[in-house]
């Protein structure tokens, strides 16, 4: 009976220790679990820190902070862009008669550029003697004028490493009475198409405009090197002359097989002071190799000026602003089979040219019988030469 007693006893003692363990690995189970998802979350707001850490840095890295800079030290800045100004000049051309000889602000601009710049912005500011701001009007400008004014320098030429400026100016109105004054290059463009902005404009005319001239002046500017620089590729360019060099051999070729040529051209100088008077001359002789009289022709011109930049050829009683390709009329010709015409004539200049160089093609002619020829070569012609450098 004892020992039944002693085996129930055990029995019982043990099951109680079994449950007992099942309870006690069951708890650590748990908390295991719980322990896991601790340390998950745990890592993953680690790492988001980290990733926004690393952001954060990266925008500190590539955020460019403005700088303040007094106006002398910014218009250092202004001295190393691709078109820089390099003097002014305050021009009183008459001291009476300032209708018809207004005053000029004479500005020189320099092209620090390996390219030709055909046009280019200035844009001016202006005080007066006691340093208060003034609206800068133009002598023929019927608004009031204004506190900046960008001022259009078209069709310039201005080679690279050049300068332009010197005898010429924005012509003023009488009223305005102008003490001192500045200029910024606003942009340009090249005669390849391509074109800058001025980078720190924006902030030039926050400086300036309507603003009284003190020694004090600052601004704040984001310096931006990239800008100071505009080239181009020596290979592209080389290319496009070997292009054009082709081109222009093969078109030469077949306009001196047409029946009716430009067999020479001349420049002439009729006076070498009266040029009002006696204009200089493009002269083109034309040869009749055809069949025909030929009672009319239209002659084309294209001209360049001594850096080989292409000049807009203006007439001496033409109000326009010329342009690359002039069409000209040689009407009555009388111009007979094997005869030539034009060396005792040719197309009157405006005295104010450049041109150094010109060429010339027959565009068109008219016979008596009222036959008419258009030059096929007329258009590749123009192609060529309207408008660009030759090398």
């Amino acid at each position: 009976m004892k020992k039944r007693v002693f085996l129930i006893v055990m029995v019982f003692s043990l099951m109680t220790f079994l449950s007992g363990c099942a309870k006690v690995s069951d708890a650590p189970a748990n908390d295991t679990a719980s322990t896991s998802d601790e340390v998950s979350g745990s890592a993953d707001v680690e790492s988001e820190n980290v990733e926004s850490e690393n952001t954060e840095n990266e925008t500190e890295t590539t955020q460019v902070e403005a700088i303040e800079m007094s106006a002398i030290d910014f218009e250092e800045l202004l001295t190393k862009l691709p078109l820089v100004v390099v003097s002014t000049n305050y021009v009183v051309q008459d001291d009476e008669y300032k209708s018809l000889y207004p005053d000029l602000l004479e500005t020189v601009i320099l092209n620090n550029t390996d390219q030709d710049i055909k046009d280019a912005v200035i844009a001016i500011v202006a005080w007066d003697e006691n340093n208060l701001p003034v609206k800068i009007k133009g002598n023929i400008d019927f608004a009031d004028g204004t506190y900046i004014k960008e001022v259009n320098y078209s069709d310039i030429n201005l080679a690279a490493g050049s300068n332009f400026g010197e005898g010429y100016g924005f012509a003023v109105a009488e009223s305005i009475k102008i003490s001192t004054f500045k200029v910024v290059p606003v942009s340009f463009t090249t005669f390849d198409g391509d074109s800058w902005m001025n980078p720190y404009y924006d902030e030039w005319t926050a400086l300036f405009e309507g603003e009284k001239l003190v020694e004090d002046m600052k601004v704040e500017v984001i310096i931006d090197e990239s800008q100071h620089v505009f080239e181009k590729s020596d290979a592209e360019e080389s290319q496009e002359s070997t292009n054009d060099e082709a081109s222009e051999a093969e078109l030469l070729g077949q306009l001196e097989q047409q029946e009716l040529k430009v067999t020479e051209t001349k420049y002439t100088i009729q006076d070498e002071n009266y040029k009002s008077l006696y204009p200089d001359l493009l002269q083109a002789v034309l040869k009749n190799d055809t069949e025909f009289d030929i009672k009319n022709a239209v002659i084309a011109f294209v001209a360049w000026d001594e850096n080989k930049l292409p000049v807009k050829i203006k007439g001496n009683m033409d109000f326009s602003d010329g342009s690359y390709v002039k069409l000209v009329n040689y009407s009555d010709i009388n111009l007979v089979p094997g005869n030539t015409y034009g060396s005792e004539s040719g197309f009157e200049l405006d005295e104010h040219h450049t041109i150094e160089t010109f060429k010339a093609i027959v565009v068109s002619y008219e016979t008596f019988d009222g036959t008419t020829w258009d030059n096929p070569l007329f258009d590749d012609w123009k192609k060529l030469y309207e408008g660009k450098k030759i090398g």
